[in-house]
């Protein structure tokens, strides 16, 4: 069942259908990547604020106008649903890494640092404005900006 963007639950993997509404707006995220099929993830959706969603490694904000415009559906498979970003653990939470969703060279350096499908990760602690996050991966600490952790999907581990 095709819904918009605006009725869409955060941290849920979406495949982007159509969008009804101005031909300049469709025009312009047609040219971001924003094609019939692209999976998109919804990052952030607060009242008052613009919605942030990631497609094939952009991230951008939606107001609430181009939001209502873009027609998805629900990825079906019941794992990816249930799939988070990493920004979203607490402190002391365990997860395991499911999918990056940068390009290029952002995904290459966080795949360098130990970040690849399956890896074990567990949130050490966050700075005290919430960024950045360190973490523990294979056995060492590594930083991460908050930015970062919202590419990387992971599921989390039921201790």
């Amino acid at each position: 069942m095709m819904e918009n963007v605006t009725n869409c639950k955060m941290n849920h993997i979406y495949q982007f259908q159509e969008f009804r509404g101005s031909k300049n707006y469709e025009r312009h995220l047609r040219n971001l990547g924003l094609v019939s099929g692209v999976d998109l993830y919804i990052v952030s959706k607060q009242v008052g604020q613009p919605i942030i969603v990631v497609f094939k490694g952009t991230r951008i904000g939606l107001d609430e106008e181009i939001a209502r415009g873009i027609q998805v559906v629900e990825k079906s498979t019941v794992h990816e649903s249930m799939l988070e970003s990493m920004d979203q653990l607490g402190v002391g939470d365990s997860a395991q890494v499911v999918k990056i969703l940068g390009t290029g060279a952002l995904k290459r350096r966080l795949m360098d640092m130990g970040l690849t499908k399956g890896t074990r990760i567990e949130v050490k602690k966050y700075a005290p404005l919430g960024d950045p996050i360190e973490i523990t991966v294979r056995n060492y600490s590594l930083t991460l900006r908050k930015k970062e952790a919202e590419l990387i999907l992971v599921e989390r581990e039921i201790s």
